[in-house]
């Protein structure tokens, strides 16, 4: 379930990308929009600000408009193209651009309605979308967690991933509990052999040095996000 707060802070910064962007009805969600709506006086920043769009032909016409406007790939994978702000210009104040590729493959669904977006998101203290100027559409334990930095998980698509989220958001002073980690332990024990063996030994390879042919990569990048 999910609710309407109101927006805290953090819009100033963003306010270019969403006037380029004003005329398509894409949604900014996650970590910057987490940042927004924070109940806390002092909340974690975000590095970047992810912009998802509602289909194919959407995302094309935002990459488009992201070449025109001259801003350089950074990174890209099957996930997300990763974009580097200048720092002058009417971009300069923004943080890193992360374009979303729209996808609905397994149980990840990076694109649609708003709430089709937000409630494919694992944690509650990211389950958050602008919805304009004063608003924004959180999930309803967002402010109780995001208050007391607590890491709470709604979705797992895969164990070994959201593991290293716990990991990634407790560097930023977030908490959980005993029960949450569990529910990854669960997860992993309901687990085809085959999904799990496939896992382990492409991780086995990248942390032992060796070289993994791009279809390889492909496939660990799927299975660390399909359930």
């Amino acid at each position: 379930m999910f609710k309407v707060i109101s927006v805290k802070r953090g819009l100033t910064e963003i306010r270019h990308v969403r006037k380029r962007l004003a005329h398509l009805d894409v949604v900014f969600c996650g970590g910057y929009i987490r940042y927004c709506a924070s109940p806390r006086k002092e909340p974690v920043p975000a590095a970047d600000i992810d912009i998802y769009c509602k289909d194919d032909a959407m995302f094309k016409e935002v990459a488009e408009i992201f070449k025109e406007d001259g801003l350089e790939i950074r990174h890209e994978n099957a996930m997300a193209v990763t974009y580097r702000v200048p720092k002058d210009g009417p971009y300069a104040y923004c943080p890193a651009v992360q374009l979303i590729k729209p996808i609905k493959e397994g149980s990840i669904v990076a694109k649609g309605t708003i709430e089709e977006i937000l409630s494919n998101f694992d944690f509650t203290v990211i389950r958050c979308g602008l919805l304009n100027d004063e608003e924004v559409l959180v999930d309803e334990d967002f402010e109780e967690d995001e208050r007391t930095k607590f890491i709470r998980i709604k979705n797992i698509h895969c164990p070994v991933s959201s593991m290293h989220r716990f990991m990634k958001y407790g560097k930023k002073g977030y908490y959980t509990r005993p029960g949450q980690i569990l529910k990854l332990f669960a997860d992993w024990d309901n687990r085809p052999d085959e999904y799990r063996n496939t896992l382990k030994e492409r991780i086995e390879a990248i942390t032992q040095g060796k070289e993994l042919s791009q279809e390889e990569i492909d496939q660990l990048e799927a299975l660390m996000r399909i359930d």
